[in-house]
């Protein structure tokens, strides 16, 4: 190996104090500040980088709705039911329409005091409506009774009556 001629020492040595001095002007004495560029996070201390979050900003828009998920499974049976109070069916006045074309008659079976209907019908004299006759309301009155109103479609007589049946409860 050869020894390193004086101009290489001379030409180190300047380069070694040009650098040294370049590295202590950056560190404080340099006129203008110098600039990083930081390009992630991972860059800048952790205790730092949490004391950067701003306060938190107003609440966006509602979103729209999404879709309707499946139906669900069918729930089990509930316990089978039971009437505690009294029933008692109650039974209008017999009448028939008169023997015109169009007459109409209607019969109406009234709950007594502190009873409600609860449903109702019409019972007919001979056990079936004649041919020519149309059950035009067959329906509860409010809650205190049944209507039934039937007509005459013929110029005949109707051989009986019917009347109006409530079940009315307690």
């Amino acid at each position: 190996m050869h020894r390193p001629s004086t101009s290489t020492i001379i030409a180190s040595t300047a380069l070694f104090f040009s650098l040294v001095g370049t590295g202590l002007a950056a560190k404080g004495t340099h006129p203008t500040p110098i600039h990083y560029v930081i390009t992630t996070t991972k860059q800048i201390k952790p205790s730092v980088l949490s004391s950067l979050h701003g306060s938190q900003g107003p609440r966006g828009l509602q979103g729209l709705a999404g879709p309707a998920g499946a139906a669900g499974a069918a729930g089990a049976a509930g316990a089978a039911g039971h009437f505690t109070g009294t029933e008692s069916l109650i039974t209008g006045a017999g009448t028939a329409p008169a023997a015109t074309i169009g007459a109409q008659a209607t019969s109406v079976a009234s709950c007594p005091a502190g009873t409600s209907v609860i449903g109702g019908g019409y019972s007919w004299g001979l056990g079936t409506i004649p041919a020519n006759v149309t059950v035009v309301t067959d329906s509860p009155q409010g809650t205190g009774g049944w209507a039934v109103t039937i007509q005459n479609n013929a110029a005949t007589t109707i051989g009986s009556q019917f009347v109006a049946q409530a079940l009315c409860a307690s």
